[in-house]
């Protein structure tokens, strides 16, 4: 078929699609009505790989997409016309610009594969629509993510669907063996429902496929044993997580976000790159706590401050290959440890001192992940000096945040939280640079 024609065909069906919603749209609710295009566009995206040989038509028909949707958004005839479509549902979501974008990307990346695309699209387009539908109209058991409240039951039938989409067509369409096939479904199954649970604003639409597609390419190769850790491994942090939730500050879904960034340290960098965040969160939920009244929600901002200089310092690991910045990250979740200490502490106690509080978040971090540091020179992932390193960086850590961090966040300190916390964190564990540096000296 000429590119072209494909391109028309498309664009008819999918006006088809919108005309048929539009049509059909006082006989369903808001969310079923957004849902049946989601689906619908999704069938037609399904059959790309059979109607595209190069990926510029899929490009085309996803800057056009785009192009239209936010047409649908700003032109009032538009808007009024065919705008509640889509957007009928009261939550602001751009679920419907990214469901192109996402789409052409995953094209791209599988170069049209009809496996490695198909598998993405359809976990999307099933997945996604069957565990809003479900968690809509049988939720009970909720929980608290950044835009609002989802519930267990729509978590579960999340899973279900991308474990079928994902085991299926493996089963039918790929040499992959039955046990890889099945532990690679679960373990992609249950980290996309992790990744949707976590995801706002539409954002799913983009997360899902792109994660699943990027899952296969990761797990496609592993043996049975290694994905079967896997598994086990996601599974332990998630219960870790959940069973001590109550003791923080964080909604359901930032705590969720921080059992993946847990896997994905372990996945890329191994046992040595899990332990130190492992280690800040079991001192993080045993900090005094707030009264039952008074206890303040925190969203998945949080989380990313914190984790943020982790993974700075994991991609320059990765992109190196070099060891080496093991150290600084072990230091930076050591200095994190201390800044969250002293925060708790000048909230919760108040009547302690300043000199009081500074003394406990230098002495716990530093008595706490010297026993790990201990740990690591045994088992040769840092240098000794890490114990020398570790004193410094949390003192340093410490001495900056105290006074910068604000006892009450306004919108406008955003920047200023930032920057105590994620910034002074990777500023203080420069010091683990320091053998890194000696040896590029010495060559």
């Amino acid at each position: 078929m000429s590119p072209w024609i494909g391109i028309i065909a498309v664009l008819a069906a999918l006006g088809l699609l919108g005309a048929l919603a539009k049509a059909f749209q006082k006989f369903l609710s808001a969310e079923l009505s957004r849902k049946a295009v989601h689906v619908g566009m999704g069938g037609v995206c399904l059959g790309f790989p059979w109607i595209f040989r190069e990926v510029w038509p899929v490009i085309v028909l996803a800057a056009l997409a785009v192009a239209g949707l936010a047409a649908l958004r700003v032109l009032p005839a538009l808007k009024a016309r065919f705008g509640s479509v889509l957007g009928g549902v009261e939550r602001q979501s751009f679920g419907e610009f990214y469901f192109p974008v996402a789409v052409a990307i995953v094209f791209v990346l599988s170069r049209g594969n009809p496996l490695m695309y198909g598998i993405p699209v359809l976990t999307l387009t099933v997945a996604d629509s069957v565990g809003a539908l479900v968690g809509g109209r049988y939720g009970m058991a909720r929980y608290r993510t950044d835009e609002g409240l989802k519930s267990a039951e729509g978590s579960l039938a999340f899973f279900t669907a991308a474990f079928l989409s994902c085991h299926i067509p493996l089963l039918l369409f790929s040499e992959t063996g039955r046990a890889e096939t099945l532990l690679i479904s679960l373990t992609a199954g249950f980290l996309v429902m992790l990744m949707e649970a976590v995801a706002w604003r539409g954002q799913d639409n983009l997360i899902i496929p792109v994660g699943m597609f990027v899952l296969l390419q990761i797990y496609l190769p592993m043996s049975a044993e290694a994905l079967f850790v896997r598994l086990l491994v996601m599974v332990a942090l998630v219960i870790i997580v959940l069973l001590w939730r109550k003791r923080t500050t964080l909604s359901d879904s930032a705590v969720l976000a921080g059992a993946l960034a847990g896997y994905a340290l372990w996945a890329l960098g191994g046992w040595f790159w899990l332990l130190p965040p492992l280690l800040l969160y079991v001192v993080y939920v045993r900090l005094p706590a707030f009264p039952a009244d008074a206890r303040p929600v925190q969203n998945l901002h949080a989380v990313t401050r914190v984790m943020a200089g982790g993974f700075f310092w994991l991609i320059l690991h990765e992109v190196s290959a070099d060891s080496q910045f093991l150290l600084p990250f072990f230091l930076c979740m050591a200095a994190h440890t201390g800044n969250i200490t002293t925060a708790r502490l000048r909230v919760v106690k108040p009547h302690l001192s300043n000199r009081t509080i500074l003394l406990i978040g230098g002495i716990v971090p530093v008595a706490l992940f010297g026993l790990l540091g201990v740990a690591g020179i045994f088992f040769g992932a840092w240098p000794p000096v890490a114990l020398l390193c570790l004193p410094v960086s949390v003192i340093v850590s410490v001495a900056l945040f105290y006074p910068m961090w604000p006892v009450e966040h306004l919108p406008a300190q955003k920047l200023r939280i930032w920057a105590s916390e994620t910034l002074i964190a990777v500023l203080a564990s420069l010091p683990g640079l320091l053998p890194l540096f000696t040896q590029h000296v010495l060559r």
